[in-house]
């Protein structure tokens, strides 16, 4: 069964990437959680989309250039007016609620705009000490990052993460002894790319699924994963689909 993650958790309601948005996927019932790690300049793990801050909190910071006090001090909430306050969550802090869901999570490696030296053994190290390596997928857009943590974690559940597809991709993945592709689903997702990814035995998890055609598009080629900013609408045409074998009807 194709499962559905919150894309930077239920962002469609609350502010990205916060805690709160985080417990709206839990509250759903969604098989899991996407969100993206960065690290401040007093070397916390952090979850946060953009390396600047100022589509996010209207200040124009670089999160590596902050101590995580100093961060802990802006509105994540900023451009949702009538909202509460809402802080940067550590990955520390995500995990320590996350290891009671039963959830999935996929952690996005940010280190490619800011090389983040050492980051993959820093996360390594944080998932272990709550001992969450079977609960984990590590993602990139950096692939020798994620080719770097699966050395480090043979165990672990690392996938390729790209925009723009090329043919030589699946192959690479597969070479580098990944798990999984994750495309930007839109046209060039075809029947041939999610063929030759499960001929070479690779996961296909697709991002970011919003509009109905597309997520019905998804579930008929039975991806592995669809990360979305619409859990609900994924939700109901999933339940539809199991129902009926088919979006269409």
């Amino acid at each position: 069964m194709t499962r559905i993650f919150a894309h930077r958790g239920v962002r469609k309601y609350h502010a990205e990437n916060t805690m709160t948005a985080f417990r709206a996927a839990g509250d759903l019932g969604l098989d899991g959680i996407e969100c993206d790690i960065q690290r401040t300049a007093d070397g916390r793990l952090v979850i946060c989309h953009d390396e600047n801050l100022l589509k996010l909190t209207g200040r124009d910071l670089w999160i590596k250039d902050l101590t995580y006090d100093e961060l802990s001090t802006l509105n994540a909430a900023h451009y949702r007016p009538g909202s509460p306050e809402e802080k940067i969550p550590l990955l520390s802090e995500f995990l320590d609620w996350f290891k009671d869901t039963g959830m999935t999570v996929n952690l996005e490696l940010k280190n490619t705009l800011v090389p983040y030296e050492g980051m993959e053994q820093e996360v390594l190290d944080l998932i272990d000490r709550y001992q969450l390596r079977d609960r984990i997928i590590i993602s990139s857009f950096s692939f020798e990052s994620v080719t770097l943590m699966k050395k480090l974690a043979p165990d672990l559940d690392a996938g390729f993460l790209y925009q723009k597809f090329r043919p030589s991709y699946v192959k690479k993945t597969q070479a580098a002894g990944l798990d999984a592709i994750h495309p930007l689903f839109i046209n060039q997702l075809c029947l041939r790319m999610t063929w030759q990814a499960r001929k070479r035995a690779l996961k296909v998890r697709v991002w970011t699924v919003n509009h109905p055609f597309f997520i019905k598009n998804a579930l008929w080629r039975k991806v592995d994963t669809i990360m979305t900013d619409e859990p609900e609408l994924v939700l109901e045409l999933r339940e539809r689909y199991l129902k009926k074998k088919s979006v269409y009807r």
